[in-house]
Protein backbone atom coordinates (compact mmCIF):
# COMPACT_ATOMS: atom_id res chain seq x y z
CA UNK A 1 0.00 0.00 0.00
CA UNK A 2 1.27 3.30 -0.57
CA UNK A 3 1.72 6.07 2.17
CA UNK A 4 -0.03 8.41 -0.92
CA UNK A 5 -2.82 6.47 -0.69
CA UNK A 6 -6.54 7.68 0.72
CA UNK A 7 -7.40 5.57 4.06
CA UNK A 8 -11.14 5.06 5.15
CA UNK A 9 -12.83 3.73 8.32
CA UNK A 10 -12.01 -0.30 8.66
CA UNK A 11 -15.53 -1.63 8.44
CA UNK A 12 -14.57 -4.89 10.21
CA UNK A 13 -13.05 -3.09 13.68
CA UNK A 14 -16.67 -1.13 13.21
CA UNK A 15 -18.52 -4.67 13.13
CA UNK A 16 -16.39 -5.56 16.26
CA UNK A 17 -17.49 -2.82 17.59
CA UNK A 18 -20.95 -3.08 17.10
CA UNK A 19 -20.45 -6.66 18.07
CA UNK A 20 -19.02 -5.75 21.48
CA UNK A 21 -21.81 -3.29 22.32
CA UNK A 22 -24.58 -5.56 21.73
CA UNK A 23 -23.16 -8.09 23.68
CA UNK A 24 -22.48 -6.10 26.56
CA UNK A 25 -26.08 -5.71 26.98
CA UNK A 26 -26.43 -9.22 27.03
CA UNK A 27 -23.75 -10.67 29.17
CA UNK A 28 -25.53 -9.98 32.40
CA UNK A 29 -28.84 -12.02 31.10
CA UNK A 30 -26.59 -14.59 29.63
CA UNK A 31 -24.40 -15.21 32.75
CA UNK A 32 -27.48 -16.07 34.24
CA UNK A 33 -29.30 -18.08 32.16
CA UNK A 34 -29.76 -20.96 34.07
CA UNK A 35 -29.76 -19.64 37.41
CA UNK A 36 -34.02 -19.40 37.75
CA UNK A 37 -33.75 -23.70 37.01
CA UNK A 38 -30.70 -24.45 39.12
CA UNK A 39 -32.23 -22.81 42.33
CA UNK A 40 -35.53 -24.23 41.70
CA UNK A 41 -34.13 -27.96 40.79
CA UNK A 42 -31.71 -27.75 43.49
CA UNK A 43 -34.69 -26.43 46.47
CA UNK A 44 -37.15 -28.87 47.88
CA UNK A 45 -40.48 -27.45 46.48
CA UNK A 46 -39.94 -28.40 42.80
CA UNK A 47 -38.76 -31.93 42.67
CA UNK A 48 -36.85 -34.35 45.26
CA UNK A 49 -35.08 -37.50 45.91
CA UNK A 50 -32.24 -38.95 43.60
CA UNK A 51 -32.97 -38.19 39.97
CA UNK A 52 -33.78 -34.31 41.40
CA UNK A 53 -30.41 -34.16 42.91
CA UNK A 54 -28.86 -35.66 39.78
CA UNK A 55 -30.60 -33.03 37.63
CA UNK A 56 -29.37 -30.23 39.86
CA UNK A 57 -25.54 -31.50 39.82
CA UNK A 58 -25.90 -31.17 35.89
CA UNK A 59 -27.77 -27.89 35.54
CA UNK A 60 -25.36 -25.95 38.34
CA UNK A 61 -22.26 -27.73 36.54
CA UNK A 62 -23.81 -25.98 32.99
CA UNK A 63 -24.23 -22.81 34.64
CA UNK A 64 -21.41 -22.63 36.17
CA UNK A 65 -19.48 -23.28 32.80
CA UNK A 66 -21.68 -21.15 30.80
CA UNK A 67 -20.64 -18.41 33.28
CA UNK A 68 -16.98 -19.11 32.85
CA UNK A 69 -17.56 -18.64 28.84
CA UNK A 70 -19.57 -15.89 29.15
CA UNK A 71 -17.00 -13.71 31.02
CA UNK A 72 -14.20 -15.02 28.54
CA UNK A 73 -16.91 -13.12 25.28
CA UNK A 74 -16.11 -9.76 25.87
CA UNK A 75 -11.71 -10.00 26.38
CA UNK A 76 -11.94 -11.81 22.96
CA UNK A 77 -13.80 -9.45 21.12
CA UNK A 78 -11.41 -6.37 22.76
CA UNK A 79 -8.61 -8.30 21.82
CA UNK A 80 -9.86 -8.59 18.06
CA UNK A 81 -10.60 -4.95 18.10
CA UNK A 82 -7.38 -3.94 19.68
CA UNK A 83 -5.75 -6.07 16.22
CA UNK A 84 -7.71 -4.52 13.94
CA UNK A 85 -6.24 -0.81 12.14
CA UNK A 86 -8.61 2.41 12.37
CA UNK A 87 -8.25 2.87 8.69
CA UNK A 88 -7.54 0.48 5.43
CA UNK A 89 -7.50 0.89 1.97
CA UNK A 90 -10.69 1.44 0.20
CA UNK A 91 -10.10 -1.56 -1.67
CA UNK A 92 -9.37 -3.56 1.69
CA UNK A 93 -12.49 -1.96 2.99
CA UNK A 94 -14.03 -3.20 -0.09
CA UNK A 95 -13.05 -6.89 -0.02
CA UNK A 96 -14.20 -7.28 3.20
CA UNK A 97 -18.03 -5.75 2.59
CA UNK A 98 -18.00 -8.02 -0.01
CA UNK A 99 -16.64 -11.13 1.92
CA UNK A 100 -13.73 -11.72 0.11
Amino acid sequence: MADSEVQVPNPRKADLERLRSDLAKEVESLRKALKGPTEEIGGDRVWVGKNARAWHRELEGRHKRLGERVDRLLPAVDAAIRGEPDKVSPSEARAYRNGT
